[in-house]
């Protein structure tokens, strides 16, 4: 008996034996490392056609925007590459895979219904990011003048604004509904100033060429400027866009082509220019007024 196992040890440990179990082993482990081999190549090549991919599109995108979206895709595309990597060394490995997908994909939907909210705000955030929507220092209105402020931060979850007043707002990606952005490159001012019906239109028309001139002459740097660097939408007279206006009188706009970054400045001083222009040809700005009639027929009139 003792012969026998002895034998029987032997015979177990023949390479004729354990031959089929180690070609095998041979076999998955050569697949293993060349699934490893694989996935080291696939990350260095997904990294070379992201770069090259971001670097021809350079100049139609900002710094942030680009390195943002190419670090989301590099960090996407590694976890997809990596567990698509793992479930085949897994399997290889002689392990069933099949469960282990089936109770990620009910794990997977069950975050899903749970963080719907989190996956519009990711969604949104991209295509914010990927359309360049707004960017870091852009000045904007949100959702039809909800929010305005300057951007702080793009994000893929939430974007963060800082008012006038210096609050700092943050809100959700996918909250933006609207969005008007005023850092884009050109800008028009567009000012308005309303006048008594009685004042002649030409007077009007010649106090703002005073003004204008006298802009552009001292500070043009305010103004769009064309290829030679002369002002492309010097202030000038749009016409009369209301002549109801509350009974005040004549509605006049002044508009012009400004450049995003000095947009308020240009504005404020259009306006201060044709009040002092205004102001010295004796042309009165309306304002509210009422007619009293005394019993002698003559006309009065007193400010509200």
């Amino acid at each position: 008996m003792f012969e026998i196992s002895i034998q029987s040890i032997k015979d177990y440990f023949t390479w004729e034996t354990w031959e089929p179990q180690l070609i095998e082993l041979s076999q998955r482990s050569l697949m293993i490392l060349l699934i490893i081999g694989l996935t080291w190549l696939a990350l260095k090549v997904r990294k070379v056609i992201i770069n090259r991919v971001f670097d021809i599109n350079i100049s139609r995108m900002q710094e942030k925007q680009k390195d943002t979206l190419e670090s989301l895709l590099l960090s996407l595309t590694k976890y997809v590459i990596f567990i698509i990597s793992i479930l085949m060394i897994l399997s290889n490995a002689g392990l069933d895979v099949a469960p282990i997908i089936a109770g990620a994909g009910v794990l997977g939907l069950a975050v899903g219904f749970g963080a719907q909210t989190l996956v519009k705000d990711l969604i949104t955030g991209f295509f914010i990011i990927f359309e360049d929507q707004f960017s870091v220092g852009d000045y904007v209105s949100i959702n039809n003048g909800e929010i305005n402020g300057t951007i702080v931060d793009v994000g893929l979850r939430a974007t963060k604004i800082r008012t006038w007043g210096q609050h700092s707002v943050v809100i959700q990606n996918s909250e933006i509904r609207t969005s008007q952005n005023y850092n884009r490159e050109r800008m028009r001012a567009i000012i308005n100033v309303t006048v008594p019906y009685e004042i002649d239109p030409s007077e009007i028309e010649q106090a703002i060429n005073d003004v204008s001139h006298d802009l552009v002459s001292n500070q043009k740097q305010l103004f769009l400027l064309d290829d030679k660097g002369e002002v492309m939408e010097p202030p000038q007279l749009y016409g009369i866009t209301d002549v109801e206006n509350n009974a005040l009188g004549a509605k006049y706009t002044v508009i012009s082509m400004v450049k995003d970054v000095h947009y308020w400045t240009a504005a404020k001083e259009i306006r201060k220019g044709l009040l002092k222009q205004l102001n010295k040809n004796g042309i009165q700005i309306s304002y509210p007024r009422r007619i009293e009639r005394h019993e002698s027929g003559a006309e009065g009139f007193n400010n509200l």
